[in-house]
């Protein structure tokens, strides 16, 4: 059964998708409008132009992440590097918002947009490259991607892997494809024991663990090297300091209504858009100014005075930030969609997330993880939620340095997951 799916998406689905993608392009976003014009040049990069056949003949070491799933991909990379200096890395991607991420990383010898599904463009690619093995990061896992790579014999590991309960890959008839395209890995490596029992049903044959998230690697690894902040904004111990990361408008409807009740108190505050566009941040400080609050933008501030929020307009620095912060809140869960929670956590921050947090597993596991003085993660629904959770974290002000190191030490359990993906390698 699960073979006949395989068949009908090769010979059916997969052709029909390329097709009205095709016919459609003209009427998409620009994003997959980008994605196939690179798809259809068979995009690539070199890092240094010419090494195109002594990267193929070293056989690189082949990882796949869809876009932003590059980051729990960071870390191996790294470390895969300091122990094989002499492998070359080959990234490829899904979508053209990876295409940033991967002209900032030096330890990449080449990058490129992922075949079409196609059997023949996957085997060219695979014969033109040469790979040692595959590593697909967290999820995105094509099928004749996989097929191709067991049929030529070349190991492919899944790594920070999670399904959910209620995952559609594991539901109805997609079950079957599913079934097939994992059983084409050579190893899956979950995210949790959860994770691995969710596959159960499945009845694969492929080797599956509990190794961890990568993810928590990289977070860590950024803050024991930090980029640098403006040393003359930095808080006082005796602050306490407010930060709310990665907001939308819809974030910062509820957020601005909270903080007007807190004028005139002694709150630090600071609002890191997600686009810090000019825009954008205009219209957040006409916002700020309309309820009588002052602000000041990060760029030009050369000192940080008592009542003005800083808003940050410098992308980069938020994961540092975080480490100012004695609350925060996680944008886009006002909106469609929490953004990551981890850097937050890591650095020992508690905070709080909106109604739309479904989508990320750190903010519904840590919601059931306390420390003495309450959730690490807790769920707000309106600006009156907020103000509920500011103030009762302010009268903890002295136990703040006890509640940080509770909380670091309960994230730091994470550690470690890309030492068992290279032990694996």
């Amino acid at each position: 059964m699960s073979f006949l799916f395989f068949i009908i998406y090769r010979f059916t689905v997969a052709p029909l998708t390329w097709f009205l993608m095709q016919i459609l392009r003209p009427v998409l976003n620009d994003k997959l409008q980008e994605l196939i014009q690179d798809k259809n040049k068979g995009f690539y990069k070199i890092k240094k132009p010419g090494t195109e056949n002594k990267i193929a003949l070293a056989r690189p070491l082949w990882i796949h992440a869809a876009s932003g799933e590059i980051e729990y991909a960071r870390p191996i990379i790294r470390e895969y590097k300091k122990k094989n200096p002499d492998v070359p890395i080959l990234i490829t991607y899904t979508s053209p918002s990876a295409k940033k991420i991967l002209e900032g990383l030096d330890e990449v010898d080449a990058w490129g947009v992922l075949p079409w599904e196609f059997n023949f463009l996957m085997n060219a690619f695979i014969k033109k490259w040469n790979p040692r093995a595959l590593l697909i990061s967290r999820t995105d896992v094509w099928p004749i991607l996989a097929n191709s790579m067991s049929s030529a014999k070349i190991p492919s590991l899944l790594f920070s892997a999670t399904f959910a309960e209620n995952s559609s890959r594991l539901k109805g008839f997609t079950r079957f494809l599913t079934r097939y395209t994992l059983n084409q890995l050579t190893e899956i490596h979950c995210v949790s024991e959860d994770d691995r029992k969710n596959l159960e049903d499945l009845q694969l044959k492929c080797k599956i663990c509990v190794s961890g998230d990568t993810r928590f690697d990289q977070v860590f690894h950024r803050l024991e090297n930090p980029k640098a902040l403006k040393s003359e904004l930095m808080p006082t111990p005796d602050d306490f300091v407010f930060i709310a990361g990665s907001t939308w408008p819809e974030d910062e409807k509820h957020l601005l209504g909270a903080l007007a009740k807190f004028k005139g108190q002694l709150l630090k505050v600071i609002i890191a858009p997600h686009e810090a566009t000019p825009t954008h941040l205009e219209q957040l400080e006409q916002q700020i100014q309309e309820l009588g609050l002052k602000s000041l933008r990060y760029s030009t501030a050369n000192h940080w005075p008592e009542g003005k929020i800083l808003i940050v307009d410098q992308v980069g620095i938020l994961a540092e930030l975080y480490t100012w912060s004695d609350l925060a809140f996680i944008g886009g869960s006002f909106k469609k969609q929490v953004h990551s929670v981890m850097e937050a956590l890591a650095a020992g921050v508690p905070v709080m997330v909106g109604p739309f947090h479904k989508n990320n597993r750190e903010a519904l596991f840590y919601q059931k993880k306390n420390f003495s003085a309450g959730m690490i993660v807790q769920v707000v629904h309106s600006a009156d939620d907020i103000v509920v959770l500011v103030d009762r974290m302010k009268k903890k002000i002295l136990m703040l340095p006890q509640i940080k190191e509770q909380i670091r030490a309960e994230v730091y359990k994470n550690r470690n997951s890309t030492q068992r993906i290279l032990e694996a390698l």
